[in-house]
């Protein structure tokens, strides 16, 4: 059972069980394919959600499959085997249009046309409009890098946050990911919400029945709170924070960015149109995507490149610690230690999570995924 206690009127669950990476991967097959998702593009939606795991961002893992996927897979709001329709396509770009189907697929096949045309151009970008939502921004960023390629990649969502000095939700967490290959070290992996937290951080701490963090969020009435289920009817401050002393405008301009890239850009759905919430009967089909891919080659040699990256990464890492620091990382660092970690010793998930996969595979009639 797991160990709960009573902190400041909430229960607190944070006991993990262990679940080997390829007993989740097939799983999430298992049940996608069961809903009625063909196994290759069920095969991607597992490898997104399972890398966010394996990465230690429980929040965009498992734990929504139920209600992200197949829930809405079940009640028909997203479709299990969509049409994709090529908008427009040039030597440098692509639009795609998703059919209302699951995002991971289709981004998956945006980023890897875009990876084919920078093969050959330099550079490529594309653009996917009617979509769903595709799980960490990085993985699509991260396709580039066993290309020698920079990747870029951000989605649009339902609106969760405020714009400074606003009140009602008018903008989605909004995420920028960038992957940049190294030579010795990691790759550079800067993976960002635009909002102080993802939404999905929301959901881990009312399943922990933690208190948030001030700066974090605020009421229906704009007011600072610290009770995560303000989730469901209060809104995420930008990056941060309130107002502008702390660059809270610049956490609202970059969510913008992202906002025009993917919906406006894509001729998908953007400003208030994107102001709802993020349940199983929620519209469909909502949703946008951008994805980039630059051949490092084509502006300098690859490994003259990586060389120096890896100089400009040590140096970071190098550089001296502030009283009471034990470390400086770079980005993606913590994910990469995370990813050989889990790995070798399977991948942790909340307890009342993994119930939650058991009773989803007791009503698929599947089997679950094996503990350690």
């Amino acid at each position: 059972m797991p160990e709960e206690t009573q902190t400041a009127g909430l229960r607190t669950t944070t006991t993990l069980v262990r679940i080997p990476e390829a007993e989740l991967h097939a799983f999430v097959v298992r049940a996608l394919e069961t809903v009625g998702v063909p196994p290759n593009p069920a095969g991607i939606v597992a490898d997104v959600l399972v890398a966010a795991d394996r990465r230690g961002i429980e929040s965009h893992g498992v734990a929504r499959l139920r209600w992200f996927y197949v829930d809405r897979i079940r009640n028909g709001r997203i479709a299990a085997k969509p049409d994709y329709t090529i908008v427009r396509d040039t030597a440098t770009s692509l639009l795609l249009d998703a059919g209302n189907g699951l995002g991971h697929p289709a981004s998956h096949r945006a980023m890897t046309l875009a990876i084919e045309k920078a093969r050959e151009s330099g550079l490529a970008f594309a653009a996917v409009r009617n979509s769903n939502h595709y799980g960490i921004a990085g993985f699509y960023a991260m396709m580039a890098l066993e290309h020698d390629m920079i990747g870029i990649s951000s989605t649009d969502s339902a609106h969760f946050g405020v714009p400074t000095f606003g009140r009602t939700p008018m903008q989605g967490t909004n995420p920028f990911a960038f992957a940049i290959p190294a030579g010795k070290e990691p790759a550079f992996v800067l993976d960002f919400a635009t909002t102080t937290v993802t939404y999905g951080k929301l959901e881990v701490y009312e399943r922990k029945g933690w208190r948030l963090k001030p700066g974090w969020a605020v009421d229906a009435e704009g007011l600072p709170t610290d009770d995560p289920a303000v989730r469901h009817s209060g809104a995420l401050l930008p990056l941060g924070g309130f107002g502008t002393e702390n660059g809270g405008h610049k956490g609202y301009g970059l969510g913008a960015l992202s906002e025009i890239l993917t919906g406006v850009l894509a001729g998908g759905w953007f400003g208030a149109a994107l102001t709802m919430t993020e349940s199983p009967t929620a519209p469909s089909g909502i949703t946008s995507h951008f994805f980039g891919a630059i051949r490092i080659d084509a502006l300098r040699d690859v490994a003259d490149f990586k060389r120096d990256l890896d100089r400009e990464l040590r140096t970071f890492k190098d550089s001296a610690l502030a009283p009471g620091g034990e470390r400086v990382y770079v980005a993606g660092e913590i994910e990469h230690e995370n990813e050989i970690a889990f790995r070798r010793d399977g991948i942790p998930i909340l307890e009342n999570v993994a119930d939650d996969i058991d009773g989803l595979a007791r009503e698929l009639g599947i089997a679950p995924p094996a503990r350690l």
